[in-house]
C-alpha cells in the first residue's frame, strides 16, 4: 500500500474521530446554550407580563379617574330627590367598566347615604360600607356572584382603602385609587378600586368603585411574549396551592401537577421573588420560573401568583435530528469525499459566508454594506459586481423610502400587485410660515436648514415604521398600514410619532436658536380609514401611494391647526384605536372643505403613562367647557376657559373657544350649531 494511500486513511479516521469529539462535545454545550435561551425567554416573559399588568392596572386607574371626575355622576351622588338607587347606577358602573377596560364593576357605598338612598344592599363589606350594585362585561348571578362580593380578600382590600378617607371625612390628602393583583373567589383578578365622593373640590367620600378583570387564559395568551420560541411557553396563575387559569387549554391536571412540583422544589416564595425550577412531566425536562405580581400584597393569604414553563427536550429537538444525520452520513464513501473537499470547500465556503451576510445586510436596507474578498478567481470578481451593485442601490435608496425597497426585496410581488383597499392612518406635516422663512433666506442655508430638519423626522418616522409617500416643499406625507405594517396599531404608531416629532422639532430649535438661525415649528393632521395602497404610473416609472378620503382629511386637519391655534389635530377613527394607549382631548366638530358632514377632531397631548394624571386634570375643563358650548351654556364655558388659560396661557385651542363663545354671548345667530365651518384648505 503506497504511503499516499496510507494517509489518506488515517486522515479519514482522524476526521471520523474528531467529528465523533466534535459533535458529542458539541451536544454538552448546545444544551447549556438551550438552557441559557430558555431561562431568558422566561425572563423577557415573565418581565413582559409584569410590564402588562403594571400597564393594564395604569389604564384602568386613569380611566376610573376620569370616571370619578364625572359630571353626571357628581351630580347623581350629591342630588338626594333620585331615592332608591336601583338601575339609576347601571350606566355609571357600565361606564367605569368601560373606562377602565374591566370585566366587572362593583359600586359599595357607606351605611349611611345607603339607608338615606334606600339603596338596596347586597352584602355587607363591614359595618361602614355596602356593597349596591353589581354589573358584569358577562352575565354572572346567583352563586358565583354571591362568591365575588363576599369573598374576604376583596372586602379587606376595599375596607382597608375606604376607612382612612372615612374618619377622616375627606380622601383630599390620601391616594384617589388603588390597584392590587388578588385572588377573589377561586380565580385571579387585576383589581382596582377608586372612591367615590359627592365633591370634586372636598373629596368628601361617600363610596368605592372597584374594577375586576379577570387574569385568565385568554388574558395570558393576549398578554404573552414575542420572538422566537415565545408561542412554546405555557403560564399558569395561581392562588396559594390552586391553580385560576393557565394556558393549557384541557390540561388542569398537567397545570396542578405543574404547580404542585413548583411547590415541592422551593420556587414558590412568600418574597414573591422569581425563582427558577427544573422538573420532569410526561417524559420531558422543563425548565420554569415561578413569580408573583408586583402589584400582589405579600400579605395576601393563598397569595396569586404565576409560572411560565418550556419543554427542554423541544428545544433540543433540532440539534439531535441533525446530530443523527451526522453519524448517519459520517461513514463510507460519503466522509471521505467530504474530506477530500474539505479544505478547497473550505475557502470557497467562507467567501460565499460573507456574500451571504451582506446580502441579509441588503435586505434589511442597509445599503452601506461592502466586502472584501481578494484574489483573481470568480468569487473575487462576484464580490466587485456585489460592492458595484451596493454603490447603486445606496444611489438609488436616496429616493426610494427604505421600508418600501425592504418591502419589495421581501415581497417582489408587489411590483405588479393590483391596488387593494385597506385601512391605514395618513400623517400630513408642513411648516408654520415657510414662506415668509424662505423669503428672508439664501438658497443654500435654506436647503441645508431643511434637510437637517427632515433628516430629523426621518428618523422619528422610520423608528415607527413609517413609510414617507413624498415630499411635498416644506410638506411631509407618511403612511402606516399594510404593507408595511400589520400589526393593526397604526393609529398609535401615527400618534407615537407626532407627539415624538415635536420634540425632535424642539430640541433642533434649541440649537437652531443658539446659532441665530429661523426657527420651524410643525402642524401636524392625522386621519385614519380606507384607503388605496399601490402602484401608480408607467411600466417604467412608479410610484407606490395611497389615495382616498382619508389622505384628504388628513391634509385638511393639518391646515385646521392655524384656526384653533393647535399643532396636531386627529379624526375621530384615530382616536379610537388609539385612545387606550393615548391621552386625547376633544377639540371640535368641524366641516371641512370638500366634506358636508362635520367630523369630531382630538388633539394628542401624552401617550398614557407617568405625565397622563396632570395633562387630564389640567386639560379636564377645556373638555367640561366644550360640553357647555354645544349646551349653549357660553358663560360657564368662558369661566372655565379663563381658569384653564391661567395654568396654560398660551393654550390655543383654550383661546379659540373663549373668542368664539364671547362672541356668541354678544349675539347667537339662529340655527346656531355647534360645528365650526372651514373655509379654506
Amino acid at each position: 500500500m503506497s504511503l499516499r494511500y496510507k494517509a489518506l486513511i488515517a486522515v479519514v479516521v482522524l476526521v471520523a474521530l474528531l467529528t465523533s469529539f466534535l459533535v458529542v462535545s458539541s451536544s454538552a454545550l448546545f444544551e447549556e446554550d438551550a438552557r441559557d435561551r430558555i431561562n431568558t425567554e422566561l425572563f423577557k416573559d415573565q418581565r413582559l407580563l409584569d410590564e402588562r399588568i403594571t400597564a393594564a392596572a395604569e389604564v384602568s386607574t386613569q380611566g376610573m379617574r376620569a370616571s370619578a371626575a364625572d359630571q353626571g355622576l357628581l351630580e347623581f351622588l350629591s342630588d338626594e330627590r333620585y331615592g332608591d338607587f336601583g338601575d339609576n347606577l347601571k350606566p355609571f358602573a357600565q361606564d367605569w367598566r368601560t373606562n377602565a377596560g374591566g370585566e366587572i364593576a362593583i359600586f359599595a357605598f357607606d351605611a349611611f347615604t345607603a339607608e338615606d338612598r334606600h339603596a338596596k344592599e347586597l352584602a355587607k363589606v363591614n359595618d361602614d360600607l355596602l356593597y349596591v350594585y353589581f354589573d358584569s362585561e358577562k352575565e354572572i348571578a346567583g352563586k358565583r356572584r354571591d362568591e365575588l362580593i363576599n369573598d374576604p380578600e376583596l372586602k379587606r382590600f376595599m375596607g382597608d382603602f375606604f376607612k382612612p378617607a372615612w374618619d377622616a371625612g375627606t380622601a383630599e390628602n390620601l391616594p384617589t385609587s388603588k390597584r392590587a393583583v388578588l385572588p377573589v373567589a377561586g380565580k385571579v383578578y387585576l383589581v382596582v378600586e377608586n372612591y367615590l365622593w359627592v365633591s370634586i373640590q372636598r373629596l368628601e367620600p361617600v363610596g368605592v368603585g372597584v374594577v375586576m378583570t379577570e387574569l385568565s387564559s385568554d388574558w395570558l395568551q393576549r398578554t404573552g411574549g414575542e420572538g422566537e420560541g415565545a408561542d412554546e411557553i405555557d403560564k399558569i396563575v395561581f392562588a396559594g396551592d390552586l391553580v385560576a387559569s393557565s394556558t393549557l387549554d384541557g390540561k388542569g391536571d398537567v397545570a396542578q401537577q405543574t404547580l404542585q412540583m413548583a411547590t415541592e422544589l422551593g420556587a414558590i416564595r412568600d418574597d414573591g421573588k422569581r425563582e427558577r425550577f427544573e422538573f420532569e412531566l410526561s417524559g420531558e425536562t422543563h425548565l420554569g420560573i415561578a413569580f408573583s405580581s408586583k402589584l400582589s400584597p405579600s400579605e395576601t393569604p393563598h397569595r396569586p401568583g404565576f409560572i411560565a414553563f418550556k419543554s427542554l427536550e423541544k428545544e433540543l429537538a433540532p440539534f439531535n435530528d441533525l446530530r443523527n444525520r451526522v453519524f448517519m452520513i459520517g461513514g463510507g464513501l460519503g466522509l471521505i469525499a467530504a474530506i477530500l473537499a474539505y479544505f478547497g470547500a473550505y475557502l470557497v465556503i467562507a467567501k460565499l459566508r460573507r456574500i451571504q451576510e451582506a446580502t441579509g445586510h441588503i435586505r434589511e436596507g442597509k445599503f452601506d454594506t461592502h466586502i472584501n474578498i481578494r484574489g483573481r478567481d470568480e468569487l473575487a470578481k462576484l464580490g466587485k459586481a456585489f460592492n458595484d451593485m451596493t454603490t447603486g442601490l445606496k444611489a438609488l435608496g436616496m429616493y426610494t423610502h427604505d421600508t418600501l425597497a425592504k418591502n419589495l426585496l421581501d415581497n417582489p410581488e408587489l411590483l405588479n400587485a393590483p391596488s387593494t383597499r385597506e385601512e391605514g392612518s395618513i400623517f400630513f406635516t408642513d411648516i408654520k410660515g415657510f414662506t415668509s422663512i424662505s423669503e428672508g433666506m439664501p438658497a443654500e442655508d435654506l436647503t441645508s436648514q431643511l434637510n437637517e430638519y427632515f433628516a430629523a423626522l426621518g428618523h422619528a418616522l422610520r423608528e415607527s415604521r413609517g413609510y414617507v409617500d413624498k415630499f411635498i416643499g416644506d410638506s411631509v406625507m407618511a403612511f402606516w398600514g399594510p404593507p408595511f405594517v400589520k400589526e393593526g396599531d397604526y393609529a398609535v404608531r401615527a400618534c407615537e410619532t407626532a407627539i415624538a416629532s415635536f420634540k425632535v422639532a424642539a430640541e433642533l430649535r434649541e440649537r437652531w436658536k443658539a446659532e441665530g438661525k429661523p426657527l420651524f415649528y410643525q402642524r401636524i393632521g392625522i386621519a385614519t380609514g380606507e384607503v388605496v395602497i399601490g402602484n401608480i404610473g408607467t411600466q417604467t416609472k412608479k410610484n407606490f401611494t395611497v389615495i382616498g378620503d382619508s389622505v384628504n382629511l388628513a391634509s385638511r386637519l393639518e391646515g385646521a391647526n392655524k384656526l384653533y391655534g393647535s399643532e396636531v389635530l386627529v379624526d375621530e377613527r384615530t382616536y379610537e384605536l388609539a385612545k387606550r394607549w393615548v391621552l386625547f382631548r376633544e377639540v371640535d366638530q368641524i366641516r371641512v372643505v370638500g366634506k358636508t358632514q362635520p367630523v369630531r377632531v382630538f388633539e394628542p397631548l401624552a401617550l398614557v403613562g407617568g405625565e397622563t394624571a396632570s395633562y387630564a386634570t389640567e386639560y379636564s375643563r377645556y373638555e367640561q367647557a366644550l360640553r357647555h358650548y354645544r349646551a349653549r351654556e357660553f358663560n360657564e364655558a368662558v369661566r372655565l376657559l379663563h381658569e384653564l388659560l391661567e395654568l396654560k396661557p398660551e393654550d390655543g385651542p383654550s383661546k379659540w373657544l373663549l373668542a368664539v363663545c364671547t362672541k356668541l354671548i354678544e349675539h347667537t345667530p339662529e340655527g346656531w350649531e355647534p360645528v365650526t365651518t372651514a373655509t379654506s384648505k
